[in-house]
């Protein structure tokens, strides 16, 4: 960009600028066709030009003109105290987050902006476009979309650091739609019922002949009737089985909360079982106690005994 090209000097003029017209609203940058000095501005320049759609003159925009008075207001440090203060500021940079930062935005813009080659700006082309918060106008100035490079990119961050709590919003999001799509199959299919009547038919050369009947009286002509099961039965039963949303994936038919109540059983028999095994090993320890303490004393009366004390005497 033109600007940061040219803001080491804020009081050069610029050769390329951003314009808005106030009459369509038509964005656009080109070089300027009039510029008018403005001594009082920290950038002394004010720059106009002819809007290729309506022709009136525009002004820069404002965000552009606030963009040079900052780069005149800060100028950097003078002295050699405040250039190293300055670059004391970088210790412990990157952080982590600058780090996926830099990351995306070489992602976007730098040799790995992969997604350019899958999914370009292309505003209004895409089925997101009509819902998405993005300016067209911003858009088209973009190499890649917007929406789909941010989408790429959260996928690309998740994969190389293995961690897929970085798509849980997007999943969720996922699975909230799905859950709507089968929604609407099910009232469809509670609509038109289960099974669809539609005439027996037969083309032959190039002529299509209903299947018909004559009643018994031989009076009236009766439309076979082809009865076939509703075609949205089979997307429902492919999207509820391969999504895991049926009621065994989710543990309620009757045979899976049986088969969780007997592991259960055992789990608590086995429980049951770890305890009377550490109570019987307590009881072992204390009569273990006890009949050491019991051989002891048995000893100690051995030595007071009169009878032995006087033959251990004679």
């Amino acid at each position: 960009m033109a600007i940061m090209a040219e803001k080491r000097d804020p009081s050069s003029q610029l050769t390329n600028v951003s314009f808005k017209c106030s009459e369509c609203g038509h964005k656009f940058s080109l070089a300027p066709s009039r510029i008018e000095d403005a001594p009082e501005r920290d950038h002394p320049f004010r720059y106009f030009a002819n809007c290729p759609r309506c022709e009136s003159e525009s002004n820069q925009v404002a965000w552009e003109q606030a963009l040079m008075a900052s780069y005149g207001k800060h100028t950097g440090p003078k002295t050699d105290d405040g250039k190293q203060n300055s670059s004391a500021n970088l210790n412990g940079h990157p952080t982590p987050e600058e780090t996926l930062r830099t990351r995306f935005n070489a992602m976007k813009h730098g040799l790995s902006a992969r997604t350019a080659t899958y999914f370009p700006a292309k505003p209004g082309k895409y089925a997101h476009c009509n819902s998405c918060d993005i300016d067209w106008g911003t858009c088209m100035s973009n190499v890649a979309c917007m929406k789909r490079t941010e989408l790429f990119m959260r996928y690309d961050i998740a994969f190389k650091s293995k961690d897929p709590g970085l798509l849980q919003d997007i999943y969720s999001d996922f699975h909230a739609n799905l859950q709507a799509i089968i929604n609407d199959i099910i009232l469809s299919i509670v609509g038109d019922g289960v099974t669809i009547r539609m005439p027996a038919y037969s083309i032959e050369k190039g002529e299509i002949k209903i299947g018909t009947y004559t009643d018994a009286t031989g009076a009236e002509k009766i439309i076979y009737d082809e009865i076939k099961a509703h075609p949205l039965l089979k997307v429902l039963t492919e999207m509820t089985s391969r999504n895991s949303m049926s009621l065994a994936d989710m543990g309620m038919t009757p045979k899976v909360v049986d088969d969780q109540e007997i592991t259960m059983g055992h789990l608590s028999e086995q429980k049951e079982d770890k305890e009377t095994l550490l109570n019987y090993q307590e009881n072992q320890r204390k009569q273990l106690d006890n009949l050491q303490q019991m051989i002891a004393n048995s000893q100690q009366r051995i030595k007071n005994d009169p009878v032995v004390i006087e033959h251990n005497n004679g």
